[in-house]
C-alpha cells in the first residue's frame, strides 16, 4: 500500500479498510508499546484479516490488546549466545589468554541478540587482556539491575567505547533524528551546520567523511543498513531508546517522537540548558511566544498532516541566537517571523514539503550555507536569495510549482557547490 504525502490518517485508514475487506490479509504490527486502536488504523475486526502483534511488554499483548494466542520468543541459550558472540567478535576470542574472559563477557549479554552483537562488535578489535577484563568488570556492575535497565547500561557502555572524537556526537545526532529511518542527506545538512564533520573544505569531502562515519557505526552495529534504500540507514529500537536517554541527560534534548502525544513545551529551567528541540509529526496550532533557549543549536518541527498551518510568533527566535539548524517540514507558512534576523549563527535552513508565502527575510541570513526547499510550493525564488553569498548547497528538488527564479540569483551565489533541481518546474 502506497502512502500519499498529503493524506490524513482518517483517509489512509479508510483506504486500508477498503483494500482488505474482501481479501485474506495478514497484518503485522511490530514492537507495539501500548494499546493500539485498530479501528483508527483501518483494521476492523473482520474474519479475513489476521493480526500478528509483537511487543517487548507482555502485558500490552495479553491485557490491553487481549490477543487470542501468545507465542513467546525465548532468549538465546548458552550455546547460541556464545556462537553469535564469537562470530561477531572475530578471531580475537581464539586467543587462549582472552577466550575465558570473553566467554564471561558473552554471558553478561544474557542471550539478548542485539546486546550480544553490539557488545561483541565493540570488542572485536580489542587484543589486550586488560581491556577485556575491564569490559567484564564494567558489565558486572550492572548485575543488580533489572533486565531492561541492564541492557540499556550495556549499550551505553558500547557507546562509550567509540574512540573517534567525531563518532559519538554523530551517533547521537543520528539517533535524535531517527524516525522510521535516517536520511543520509538530512544527516549531511545537519551535521555540517553543527560542526560534526571536521577538516573538510568541500561538500564532496564532507559527503565522503559522512559515509565514513556511517560505515564505522555500521561496523559497531549501532547503525543498520536499510534494505530498501541506500540513501537511508536504520537504528535498532533498543539502541534508539538508549540514545534518547543519553541525549536528554547529557545534552538536554527535548524531543517529541512520532506517535508521542505533545503535552507542553519544556520548563524554563530546562530551556536555559536545552541544546536541541525535536518535534516530529505534531499538529499543534501555534508555537509559544519567544522561548528563551540561549544554548539551542537545533530546532526541527514537522507536522503530521500536509500543509498544516502553524502560527509562528514574530518574537519566537529572539532567544535562540546560537541556533545553527532550523527545519520546518510539512507546514503552511504564509510569512516568516521578523525575529529570523536574530539567527546570525544559522548555517542550515530546511523548509521542506511546505506551502510558503513571503520568504524574502531569508536574505538576511548572511551566514547560511545550506538552504533546502525540497518538495515545497511557491512560485518564485526571490532576488533576496542572491544575498546568501556563503551558500554552498541549494536544494530545490521536487519544487514542481516553481515558475520564476529572479534574475542573477544563482550567479550571485559564488560559493554554491551543489544545486538540486530534479523534478522541478
Amino acid at each position: 500500500m502506497e502512502f500519499l504525502g498529503d493524506e490524513t490518517i482518517d483517509r489512509r485508514a479508510c483506504r486500508l479498510c477498503h483494500m482488505i475487506k474482501d481479501k485474506k490479509v495478514l497484518v503485522i504490527l511490530d514492537d507495539i508499546q501500548e494499546k493500539v486502536d485498530l479501528e483508527i488504523l483501518g483494521l476492523p475486526q473482520v474474519p479475513n484479516c489476521k493480526l500478528l502483534l509483537t511487543s517487548r511488554i507482555r502485558e500490552v499483548l495479553s491485557v490491553e490488546m487481549r490477543i487470542q494466542k501468545e507465542f513467546q520468543l525465548n532468549l538465546l541459550n548458552a550455546e547460541e549466545n556464545w556462537s553469535l558472540f564469537e562470530k561477531m567478535a572475530g578471531e580475537v576470542v581464539q586467543n587462549s589468554a582472552i577466550r575465558e574472559v570473553a566467554i564471561q563477557v558473552a554471558q553478561k549479554c544474557r542471550g539478548l541478540p542485539v546486546l550480544v552483537v553490539i557488545v561483541a562488535s565493540a570488542l572485536k578489535n580489542t587484543s589486550t587482556l586488560h581491556a577485556w577484563k575491564d569490559a567484564l568488570r564494567r558489565l558486572k556492575t550492572f548485575d543488580k539491575q533489572g533486565f531492561t535497565e541492564k541492557a540499556y547500561l550495556a549499550l551505553e557502555w558500547s557507546y562509550e567505547q567509540l574512540d573517534d572524537e567525531e563518532l559519538k556526537p554523530f551517533f547521537l545526532l543520528s539517533g535524535i533524528m531517527r524516525g522510521y529511518s535516517i536520511c543520509l542527506l538530512d544527516l549531511l545538512k545537519y551535521s555540517m551546520a553543527l560542526g560534526l564533520i571536521k577538516n573538510v573544505d568541500t561538500l564532496e569531502e564532507a559527503q565522503d567523511a559522512l559515509h565514513s562515519l556511517v560505515e564505522k557505526l555500521k561496523d559497531c552495529c549501532l547503525l543498520l543498513e536499510d534494505s530498501d534504500d541506500n540513501k537511508l540507514v536504520r537504528m535498532h529500537d533498543l539502541v534508539h531508546e538508549v540514545v534518547n536517554r543519553i541525549a536528554l541527560r547529557d545534552q538536554y534534548v527535548f524531543k517529541v517522537a512520532i506517535g508521542d502525544e505533545f503535552k507542553e513545551w519544556p520548563a524554563k529551567d530546562f530551556c536555559t540548558k536545552c541544546t536541541m528541540i525535536i518535534v516530529k509529526r505534531c499538529s499543534i496550532p501555534h508555537l509559544p511566544e519567544g522561548l528563551e533557549c540561549l544554548e539551542l543549536k537545533m530546532f526541527t518541527f514537522s507536522s503530521r498532516d500536509a500543509d498544516h498551518y502553524l502560527e509562528i510568533p514574530n518574537n519566537f527566535f529572539e532567544g535562540m541566537k546560537k541556533l545553527k539548524v532550523l527545519d520546518f517540514t510539512r507546514l503552511s507558512i504564509p510569512s516568516l517571523p521578523s525575529s529570523l534576523e536574530f539567527l546570525e549563527s544559522l548555517r542550515t535552513l530546511c523548509l521542506d514539503q511546505c506551502t510558503l508565502g513571503d520568504v524574502t527575510l531569508i536574505g538576511q541570513l548572511q551566514n547560511l550555507e545550506i538552504l533546502s526547499f525540497q518538495e515545497s510550493k511557491f512560485k518564485e525564488l526571490p532576488k533576496e536569495i542572491g544575498q546568501l553569498t556563503r551558500l554552498r548547497l541549494l536544494d530545490l528538488n521536487g519544487f514542481s510549482q516553481l515558475e520564476v527564479i529572479s534574475p542573477n540569483v544563482l550567479s550571485s551565489l559564488k560559493r554554491l557547490e551543489h544545486l538540486g533541481m530534479s523534478n522541478s518546474f
